[in-house]
Protein backbone atom coordinates (compact mmCIF):
# COMPACT_ATOMS: atom_id res chain seq x y z
CA UNK A 1 0.00 0.00 0.00
CA UNK A 2 1.04 3.39 -0.91
CA UNK A 3 1.36 5.95 1.87
CA UNK A 4 1.94 9.57 1.70
CA UNK A 5 4.17 11.09 3.85
CA UNK A 6 6.57 13.98 4.48
CA UNK A 7 10.45 13.03 3.25
CA UNK A 8 13.44 15.26 3.76
CA UNK A 9 16.06 15.29 1.50
CA UNK A 10 19.69 16.02 1.84
CA UNK A 11 22.23 16.02 -0.43
CA UNK A 12 26.06 15.60 -0.16
CA UNK A 13 28.89 14.49 -2.21
CA UNK A 14 30.20 10.82 -0.90
CA UNK A 15 31.86 8.26 -2.68
CA UNK A 16 29.85 5.42 -1.20
CA UNK A 17 26.33 4.61 0.43
CA UNK A 18 28.53 3.60 3.63
CA UNK A 19 30.37 6.93 3.84
CA UNK A 20 27.02 8.76 3.39
CA UNK A 21 25.69 6.80 6.31
CA UNK A 22 28.87 7.48 8.70
CA UNK A 23 28.83 11.44 7.50
CA UNK A 24 24.70 11.15 8.45
CA UNK A 25 25.57 9.49 11.95
CA UNK A 26 27.94 11.84 13.02
CA UNK A 27 26.25 14.75 12.22
CA UNK A 28 23.02 12.90 14.40
CA UNK A 29 25.21 12.80 16.88
CA UNK A 30 26.62 16.63 16.12
CA UNK A 31 22.63 17.83 16.09
CA UNK A 32 21.60 15.71 19.40
CA UNK A 33 19.41 13.60 16.49
CA UNK A 34 19.25 9.71 16.78
CA UNK A 35 17.93 8.42 13.35
CA UNK A 36 16.41 4.82 12.79
CA UNK A 37 18.84 4.09 10.13
CA UNK A 38 16.77 1.70 8.66
CA UNK A 39 13.98 4.72 7.43
CA UNK A 40 17.32 6.25 5.80
CA UNK A 41 17.93 5.75 1.77
CA UNK A 42 21.16 6.91 -0.05
CA UNK A 43 20.54 6.91 -3.41
CA UNK A 44 23.96 7.07 -5.05
CA UNK A 45 24.58 9.56 -8.45
CA UNK A 46 22.67 7.91 -11.29
CA UNK A 47 20.23 6.47 -9.15
CA UNK A 48 17.85 9.17 -9.27
CA UNK A 49 15.14 7.05 -11.28
CA UNK A 50 14.23 5.89 -8.23
CA UNK A 51 12.87 8.65 -6.72
CA UNK A 52 10.11 8.43 -9.28
CA UNK A 53 8.44 5.64 -6.82
CA UNK A 54 8.42 7.93 -4.33
CA UNK A 55 8.01 11.47 -5.30
CA UNK A 56 5.73 13.26 -8.40
CA UNK A 57 7.68 12.99 -11.27
CA UNK A 58 8.79 16.81 -11.68
CA UNK A 59 10.25 17.03 -8.27
CA UNK A 60 11.91 13.77 -8.80
CA UNK A 61 13.15 15.17 -11.89
CA UNK A 62 13.90 19.09 -9.59
CA UNK A 63 15.60 16.72 -7.21
CA UNK A 64 17.75 14.61 -9.56
CA UNK A 65 19.09 17.92 -11.20
CA UNK A 66 19.32 19.87 -7.68
CA UNK A 67 21.97 17.62 -6.67
CA UNK A 68 24.49 17.83 -9.69
CA UNK A 69 25.92 14.72 -8.91
CA UNK A 70 25.80 14.16 -5.84
CA UNK A 71 24.45 11.19 -3.50
CA UNK A 72 20.59 11.89 -2.14
CA UNK A 73 19.42 10.76 1.11
CA UNK A 74 16.22 10.45 2.54
CA UNK A 75 14.92 10.67 5.74
CA UNK A 76 11.36 8.42 5.77
CA UNK A 77 8.60 9.17 8.82
CA UNK A 78 9.85 5.50 10.61
CA UNK A 79 13.09 7.41 10.90
CA UNK A 80 11.61 9.25 13.92
CA UNK A 81 14.18 12.11 13.45
CA UNK A 82 12.54 14.95 15.67
CA UNK A 83 14.64 17.65 14.69
CA UNK A 84 16.67 18.81 11.43
CA UNK A 85 20.48 18.06 10.54
CA UNK A 86 21.89 21.23 10.00
CA UNK A 87 23.97 21.81 6.54
CA UNK A 88 27.66 21.44 7.24
CA UNK A 89 30.63 21.11 4.51
CA UNK A 90 29.58 17.85 3.29
CA UNK A 91 25.56 17.80 3.72
CA UNK A 92 22.66 20.23 2.10
CA UNK A 93 19.17 20.07 3.24
CA UNK A 94 17.03 20.06 -0.20
CA UNK A 95 13.87 20.61 2.27
CA UNK A 96 11.12 18.20 2.97
CA UNK A 97 8.89 17.40 0.47
CA UNK A 98 5.28 15.34 -0.17
CA UNK A 99 5.92 11.65 -1.44
CA UNK A 100 4.52 8.37 -0.94
CA UNK A 101 6.34 5.10 0.83
CA UNK A 102 5.19 1.83 0.19
CA UNK A 103 4.60 -0.12 2.82
CA UNK A 104 2.84 -3.71 3.52
CA UNK A 105 -0.19 -3.54 5.69
CA UNK A 106 -0.64 -7.41 8.00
Amino acid sequence: MKLAATIRVLAGAFASQQLAFAHLLDAAERDGLSPDLDHVEVLMPGEGTRLRHIFEPALARDLTEGSAGEALILILPGALVTGRFREDARLRDLGAHPGHITRVLQ
